[in-house]
Formats: structure tokens, sequence, C-alpha cells
């Protein structure tokens, strides 16, 4: 009788220790990244799942150089995600030098997007915003200026103190 207590004892103490596997991330994420021009353009990358859960790098031209998490509440997550939904390309996309329908100037900063979807391939639009391609030319300060949805401001910083943000300490 000792025995069997003694055995079923040490049976719930090893069911004690067993840890649970957590489950995989089935959270759709947004990665934005915006990259540098000849000039102040602010240069990051950011990442937001749907639960609102943000990372952030800043290279250059931004209040915050390195990196940084943010918490994005629902609304701004969904703010975020509505903006860019129009340039959701079916299949991933680059528009630059070599794939252009229209005029391209020189010195501008890029936009890359990728959308992540649970159980499906990643999407992205690469957009070198010096390529006047016909329906992201227009609408260029939706797409740039997307992250504005975001509560990153104190990170990517103001336009207005862009200059200063680059300049070495």
């Amino acid at each position: 009788m000792v025995r069997a207590a003694l055995i079923a004892s040490f049976a719930l103490l090893l069911t004690a220790c067993a840890t649970t596997p957590t489950a995989p991330d089935n959270s759709a994420t947004i990665d934005y990244t915006v990259t540098p021009c000849f000039g102040f353009c602010p240069s990051f990358e950011l990442s937001v799942t749907a639960e609102g859960d943000g990372t952030y790098e800043g290279q250059a031209f931004v209040a915050r150089r390195g990196e940084a998490s943010f918490m994005a509440s629902d609304a701004e997550y969904q703010a975020f995600a509505r903006r860019l939904a129009p340039y959701r390309p079916k299949e991933s996309v680059s528009y630059g030098y070599d794939n252009c329908d229209g005029p391209v100037a020189t010195d501008s900063p890029s936009v890359k997007i990728t959308w992540r979807d649970p159980g499906e391939q990643p999407v992205t639009l690469d957009w070198y915003m010096g390529c006047r391609q016909p329906g992201l030319t227009e609408n260029s300060e939706a797409l740039y200026k997307a992250w504005q949805e975001l509560p990153v401001d104190d990170l990517v910083g103001s336009d207005e103190n862009r200059q200063t943000y680059g300049r070495l300490e």
C-alpha cells in the first residue's frame, strides 16, 4: 500500500513538471519598411501583429535609432491595415528602375510592405518611390505615411526636426 502511494505521488510530481507547449503564432502580421533617400528621409523598419504587438528599428533621420517595442490598439492596427489594403498585390511585386510603367526619378526612398497571413505565402509590395507607377504615384502619401496610423510618432519623429535626427552626436 505504501509502495502504491509512493508510485502515485512520484507520477503526480512528474506531471507537475511537464511543460505545456506554446501554441504557434497564428497572427496576421504587417512588416513595413521605409528606406533612405538622398536627403533627410526617415529610414526605419517596423512590424505589427493583428494583436498589436509591434517592433521597430530606426536607422537614420528618426527620433529613435535602434530597436524598440510598441503596442498598437485594435483601432490603430485596423486603421494601418485598411490604409495599406488597397495597394496589396495578389502576388509579390517590385516597382523600381527595372520594372516601372512610368518615368523613374533618382534619389527617392522606397516603401516595402509585406503582409503575412497564417497558412499563406507572404505577399510583398516593394515600391521605389522614384518610379512613377500609375496607381501608386497618386497615392504616395497614403503608402509613405501609413506608419502614422500606429503609435510610433515618438520613435519616427516629426518632419520638422528630421534633419537634426540624422546628425552625429
